[in-house]
């Protein structure tokens, strides 16, 4: 589907067979398009959604037939796309569990970004400098100041370790950590929303209205341009106005958010 001015159009009634995971866009190249799925592969369309093209490289990628996902029948997907804020057309994929790898050539093409990374990985977000490179995964939340070629797992001020959502701004960073992984879940995530002033270096834990401990994991976050601050956990929408400290609870009775976007303040 696509909207402009609030109508909404089918764009590819059957677009893609395979069970979707991810999506993104790159803002530089009109019509450029990516949709992530299981089993782990990536699809590219170049006219806006209106046809789509498997990117079989992505099954060549030494160690493919190793990448797995927890529970049976254990089948991978690409869970994050990012394109590369650095030159129009690379893009990064993040696999559940496969690692991170770097296309720049819109996905003929895949080098490997693992060393120091745990390869269960649910986020991958570059920052707007291009070298640094966030990743949350099922071990913690890891960073690299070189494009992804060296990690290191940040543990400072994070006291959870099953990291999902990530956003990056020019000066911020926001992730969102479970206690541990989904089958720990039953009796609640126990779940917080943290925040980086230097890069990903240290965080610290935000409240100042929010839970003391979400149950229902944080599963999307997104600032809009003006600075405001938007959390989804469950049905339940979480806002921080750009100018204060203090979060409101927005809705409370929506069905559950897989993702967010916004617009302009």
């Amino acid at each position: 589907m696509r909207t402009e001015a609030g109508a909404w159009t089918l764009v590819n009634p059957h677009a893609i067979a395979d069970e979707l995971w991810s999506f993104a866009a790159d803002p530089r190249l009109e019509g450029r398009l990516y949709a992530g799925v299981s089993p782990a592969l990536l699809h590219r369309s170049d006219d806006g959604g209106r046809t789509w093209k498997a990117c079989e490289s992505v099954r060549r990628i030494p160690g493919y037939e190793r990448w797995t996902f927890p529970p049976p029948p254990h089948v991978p997907h690409v869970r994050s796309i990012a394109p590369d804020p650095r030159a129009a057309g690379a893009v990064y994929i993040g696999v559940e569990e496969g690692g991170v790898y770097r296309s720049p050539d819109g996905g003929e093409t895949w080098e490997s970004l693992n060393d120091g990374l745990y390869w269960d990985v649910h986020t991958i977000a570059p920052a707007l400098d291009g070298e640094r490179l966030c990743a949350t995964t099922g071990a913690g939340f890891h960073l690299s100041e070189d494009g992804g070629r060296h990690w290191r797992r940040i543990t400072a001020g994070l006291d959870r370790s099953y990291t999902v959502p990530c956003v990056v701004t020019d000066h911020r960073l926001y992730v969102a950590a479970a206690t541990g992984p989904p089958p720990t879940w039953r009796d609640g995530v126990d779940a917080g929303l943290y925040r980086s002033d230097d890069g990903g270096q240290r965080w610290t834990r935000l409240d100042g209205g929010l839970p003391r401990r979400f149950d229902t994991m944080v599963n999307a976050l997104t600032v809009a341009s003006g600075g405001s601050v938007y959390a989804a956990a469950g049905g339940a929408l979480w806002a921080r106005e750009r100018a204060g400290e203090h979060w409101r609870l927005v809705r409370d009775d929506l069905p559950t958010m897989r993702a967010l976007t916004t617009g302009p303040d």
